[in-house]
């Protein structure tokens, strides 16, 4: 990782809005910046090498991202620009009240190899802050804390009949209050597998996809410290991972809305349309998918043979829209059973408040409901504190976030991505809660 002086500019965090008292959850950009940076969050500790590093979170409100800067001087002289080395990002999706699990490239091989061995892995507080270094994971994954990762076992025959053993995993914990004992692994198996009896797949994709791939790690706590494994397709794999013998459970996601049955024969990315979290005062698990209907052209008859006949008619274009439908499953959870249809809203029926027309207005002119009525979006992100999804849009060449409140069905805000980083993609972002744990703080 480079010196801040030595930084590409494109790591360079832009300045944040003012949002006063700390927020209750935030957007959290997954790819840090490099960049000194200090305020009272900020921590230091020293790299696997020995190198000085510290890590600090500035937050800002929804819609607007939230970041981490991260700053090691001496590490780029192990980097011969150019090319520029990779930024520090965060483990996928790794963060839980008020830690997150944190990702640094630990030498020249980071820049072409993604493995674990060539990355360094911390657990950062930011309040009090604080950083801990964390052994690099097996091959594939990352006051106490606990780390999980689940990883896919080959598929195996059954001895006893020849069928094919799709679900069984190597479930891997790391305990900082055993940290003498490193990584353990225990094998486990799904312990009863239902998604594909409940919410089968079409045999031409259940053929070539695995039986869980995970999407996003949601952390969903208690005594038992329970965290959810999302396949974003196929359903959610929970665990009490401070269990003493724990057990993988299958509860699948509701069945797919009409609009998307040809996505799912198509294989297409379920981040584009899906996301699932968890309400930050841990009262149910979210849920949201999103129905994205294209534009078409169609041919418009006119009434009269006569002018049919002579070559008549003309082209009109239906333009597109989406919808975005909530669901909640109460916590500890129960089975698939207790999904529960919470609200919609479809772009047609948005409500722009005044206060919102003039950021619309910015982007393209003109009619503002008509302005957002012809973005397109898609990656929908849900909120940890209530209904607001947010959509990722992009508007010639400034891509930003649309917060919508599902429930009242308003626009609740646009805020402008940077336009040194590229988001269209992938959003790179996800909901954290780590800001409800700081105290007001000034950079």
């Amino acid at each position: 990782m480079a010196a801040a002086g030595e930084c590409a500019s494109s790591w360079v965090p832009p300045p944040l809005p003012d949002c006063g008292d700390a927020p209750g959850s935030v957007l959290l950009d997954l790819r840090c910046y490099t960049a000194d940076l200090r305020n009272a969050t900020t921590a230091a500790g020293f790299t696997g090498r020995g190198l000085p590093i510290q890590v600090t979170f500035r937050a800002a409100r929804p819609p607007a991202l939230s970041h981490l800067c991260v700053h090691c001087p001496g590490a780029g002289a192990d980097f011969p620009p150019p090319p520029p080395p990779p930024p520090p990002r965060l483990g996928a999706f790794s963060t839980h009240a008020g830690l997150l699990l944190l990702r640094v490239p630990a030498g020249p091989a980071a820049l072409s190899c993604a493995t674990t061995r060539y990355w360094d892995y911390f657990v950062y507080r930011a309040h009090p802050p604080r950083t801990s270094t964390t052994p690099r994971p097996p091959s594939s994954a990352a006051a106490g804390y606990v780390v999980a990762a689940l990883r896919n076992r080959l598929p195996r025959r059954d001895p006893r009949g020849g069928a094919l053993i799709v679900t069984e995993f190597d479930l891997h914990l790391y305990r900082s209050s055993h940290a003498d004992e490193g990584w353990v692994t225990k094998w486990l198996a799904v312990e009863e597998p239902v998604r594909d009896a409940l919410v089968p797949l079409p045999r031409a994709v259940a053929d070539d996809m695995l039986y869980h791939e995970t999407a996003k790690t949601v952390a969903v706590g208690g005594e038992r410290g329970t965290v959810a494994w999302v396949d974003l397709w196929r359903g959610v794999i929970l665990c009490d991972v401070l269990h003493e013998r724990p057990s993988l459970r299958d509860v699948p996601l509701p069945l797919p809305a009409r609009g998307n049955w040809d996505r799912l024969l198509q294989e297409c990315n379920p981040s584009y349309i899906r996301d699932v979290t968890v309400s930050r005062d841990k009262g149910s698990i979210k849920y949201v998918e999103m129905e994205i209907r294209p534009s078409r052209v169609v041919k418009v008859i006119p009434d009269s043979y006569l002018e049919w006949v002579r070559g008549g008619g003309s082209s009109k274009i239906i333009r597109g829209g989406w919808k975005a439908t909530a669901w909640s499953m109460p916590i500890p959870v129960g089975s698939w059973e207790d999904w529960r249809r919470e609200c919609d809203v479809d772009v047609d029926d948005l409500i722009v408040d005044a206060s919102d027309k003039p950021l619309l207005s910015n982007l393209q002119g003109g009619d503002t409901e008509g302005i957002l009525r012809s973005l397109s979006v898609a990656y929908p992100t849900i909120s940890m504190d209530d209904d607001a999804v947010y959509l990722l849009s992009k508007v010639d060449n400034l891509e930003v976030v649309v917060a919508v409140d599902v429930r009242k069905k308003t626009l609740r805000g646009v805020g402008e991505l940077d336009r040194e980083k590229s988001f269209v993609f992938m959003p790179s972002y996800c909901s954290s809660e780590i800001s409800s744990y700081l105290k007001k703080t000034s950079d």
